[in-house]
């Protein structure tokens, strides 16, 4: 079931849409993000919102997708197939390019909307923009995802579905150690990850599939 728009996220968003429309981003209501698209994907600033006594508790996320990884990996992932065209390569919240675990907001009230949007629109231009162009190709991200294989990588939420970007970015980018990094990530889902069996199977299955995929 979709979320439905809180009227203190609609404030929020309101306030935001003039700065973010002169970067290019656009409102997708549906989908509680402005959105950038690239010709190989898009980048996106989120917007989380929960009910609160009075109003509601918002936070930013950061988001990119690139269409070759996703194209690749999101169908090996116990992702919703109806949202494969969304899904994201890489997404974290803001608060983590601040070196911050998290940074929720009460919005109560307009001069709250007016100052949380005021706080992501220059976070978004301090942080986020900066941060979508360092990882918008495959080789940043196959060095962000790929450097340490074997350890926990904070940026990222899911470290199972990283497994499996992992190794897409590692054959995109042609990378000799491909077969040590499948080995590294198999490792890391069976004895740091305790994923189940038909997950270690898929991850196995998309191995399998890279070895023999063609980028022509």
């Amino acid at each position: 079931m979709e979320r439905s728009t809180s009227l203190q996220e609609q404030g929020v968003v309101d306030a935001l849409a003039h700065k973010l429309k002169k970067h290019g981003y656009d409102w997708l209501p549906r989908l509680h993000q402005f959105r950038r698209s690239s010709k190989n994907g898009f980048s996106c600033l989120i917007l989380s919102s929960s009910p609160a006594s009075s109003g509601s508790i918002m936070e930013a996320h950061v988001g990119l997708r690139i269409d070759d990884v996703e194209n690749l990996a999101f169908p090996f992932t116990n992702g919703l197939p109806g949202f494969q065209p969304d899904s994201m390569t890489l997404v974290t919240p803001m608060a983590r390019l601040y070196d911050q675990r998290f940074q929720r907001l009460n919005v109560k009230d307009e001069k709250d909307q007016e100052a949380a949007a005021l706080l992501f629109g220059t976070q978004l231009e301090e942080a986020g923009l900066p941060f979508f162009k360092t990882y918008h190709t495959p080789s940043a991200l196959d060095q962000l995802f790929n450097e340490s294989p074997s350890e926990v990588l904070p940026l990222v939420h899911n470290q199972i579905n990283r497994c499996f970007r992992g190794i897409v970015l590692a054959r995109l980018t042609h990378r000799p150690d491909f077969e040590d990094i499948v080995r590294a990530y198999t490792t890391a889902l069976e004895s740091h990850l305790f994923a189940p069996a038909p997950t270690l199977s898929k991850l196995e299955r998309l191995a399998a599939f890279l070895r023999h995929y063609s980028m022509n």
